[in-house]
């Protein structure tokens, strides 16, 4: 046993010297930097001035912890369980498996994992986030309009009182389009060790890729007859144009937003913002322990307790920068040597902010189909305490009407109209990043095969599907590993 343990200990070393040189930095600035430059754009045509710059560093550290906080909670997805448990038989002085049933893919099973055993494991999976509280983050729109004068289309309209000169320009009622493409790749090697048969330990180590590209187009959505209505601007020879009023062009008269008829616009969009980068490292350390302490032929309960250290780094979203720690309650039983149900309880609690603690929960069940396949289904959840507290102050948020119908059906014939002094028809938004942040309920479903390699390890492949709206979402994520006991 000395010696197989030594021999276990030189193959998770090299393992990790391995990883440590896939973790070596490979961008220029980080992932939160690259969200922040994404985000930061002027439209100078806008009736009311629009930059985000300010709102922007104020959002940034919070959607950093968000995606964070979501790439780190499937880093147990990644962490593989042992395949199967071990009791020593001292009559014949060896090891034999305690179960045929091979053990769940994305949860705890109650016995662990034999005294003196070792196992070693690498396991994957892919995060493509697509969704941020049930809005697509490649199809974000700005809620409200943004009213903008198109300057480099302005005609001369004679002078101000102080001889400034006047144009009129078109005036255009715009969208902000974002998309942002994020995506992860976990790796997670973990080693276990069986301390008694009935308290067991391991360590993992998460290595992180993550992916983020921002692209913000201000899109014009409908637009003003020009020959009847305009912005009204002073052209100074230096400085920014102003003095914007609505004019109309037939009356010469000041117009009215109220009754301005608007049709569906033809003109293209403009990028302002597009930036992209990686990242490669570290992710949060997780240790964990599990004591069996009430056993029964093939199952029992058992306590577990997880420590997860802040080693990644948060702005490239490896890592919370938090410490957290989680005590687990284990329960699973075999029946008829072919079935085992499972349910797994715990508490997340986050030292650095207890409020943005959860309850988890695991509940499923594994079959054993033929000799050496299993088939496991598991339902997922983690009920959040709190939410991330992104409150944007007044002169952050863009003031914009709404049309009272969709632009689609905005005609000549059948022009559309807003109403700026109804409640219903106005509305306060983040230009660039509508999506809520909120208190989220996470549901999941998980499904996997693992494969039994000979008498000591496996191979599995799984995924996981959400089944709601809540938080930063993939629309599925597929996770495989292998696992090798000693």
């Amino acid at each position: 046993m000395k010696q197989t343990s030594i021999s276990s200990l030189k193959v998770f070393a090299i393992l990790l010297i391995v990883l440590g040189g896939m973790v070596l930095p490979s961008h220029a600035r980080d992932l939160t930097d690259v969200f922040s430059r994404g985000s930061t754009f002027a439209v100078p045509g806008a009736a009311n001035p629009l930059t985000t710059g300010q709102a922007v560093q104020q959002l940034s550290s919070g959607f950093a912890e968000a995606v964070s906080q979501a790439v780190t909670q499937e880093f147990p997805l990644a962490a593989v369980a042992p395949a199967f448990t071990y009791r020593y038989n001292p009559a014949i002085s060896v090891f034999e498996r305690s179960s045929n049933v091979p053990g769940p893919i994305f949860s705890e099973r109650a016995p662990t994992l034999g005294p003196g055993r070792w196992n070693l494991s690498l396991g994957y999976s892919y995060i493509d986030f697509s969704d941020f509280n049930g809005q697509s983050l490649h199809r974000l729109r700005s809620p409200g309009l943004i009213l903008e004068g198109l300057l480099d289309q302005g005609v001369d309209a004679g002078r101000a009182a102080d001889g400034t000169p006047l144009q009129v320009v078109p005036i255009v009622a715009s969208r902000i389009h974002t998309r942002i493409d994020l995506n992860a790749h976990v790796f997670v090697p973990t080693l276990r060790y069986g301390l008694t048969d009935r308290w067991d330990v391991s360590l993992s180590i998460p290595v992180v890729d993550t992916f983020l590209r921002v692209k913000n187009t201000d899109v014009p959505d409908v637009e003003v007859d020009f020959s009847q209505f305009g912005l009204l601007f002073t052209k100074p020879a230096v400085g920014t144009p102003q003095f914007r009023i609505l004019l109309n062009r037939q009356t010469g008269q000041r117009g009215d937003i109220r009754t301005t008829p608007f049709i569906k616009s033809t003109r293209p969009g403009r990028v302002l913002t597009k930036t992209a980068g990686s990242a490669t490292g570290v992710g949060d350390i997780t240790l964990r322990s599990k004591y069996h302490f009430w056993d029964t032929d093939g199952g029992g309960a058992a306590f577990g307790l997880n420590l997860q250290l802040p080693s990644g780094e948060v702005r490239d979203f490896h890592g919370t920068d938090e410490t957290h720690v989680s005590p687990y309650l284990y329960l699973s039983q075999i029946v008829a040597e072919r079935f085992e149900p499972h349910l797994n309880i715990g508490f997340d609690l986050n030292t650095g902010d207890v409020g943005r603690s959860s309850a988890i929960y695991a509940v499923g069940a594994t079959a054993l189909v033929g000799k050496d396949l299993g088939i496991s289904i598991d339902f997922l959840g983690r009920h959040e305490f709190e939410g991330f507290r992104f409150t944007p102050t007044a002169e952050n948020l863009y003031e914009g009407p709404l049309l009272g119908r969709s632009s689609k059906t905005c005609t000549a014939a059948q022009p559309c109209f807003v109403d700026p002094t109804d409640v219903q028809r106005h509305v306060s938004f983040l230009p660039f990043f509508p999506a809520r942040f909120k208190r989220n309920d996470i549901a999941d479903v998980s499904f996997g095969l693992r494969y039994a390699l000979g008498t000591q390890g496996s191979v599995f492949f799984g995924g996981i599907v959400p089944l709601n709206d809540d938080g930063l979402r993939a629309g599925f994520i597929p996770s495989g590993g292998l696992e090798y006991g000693f």
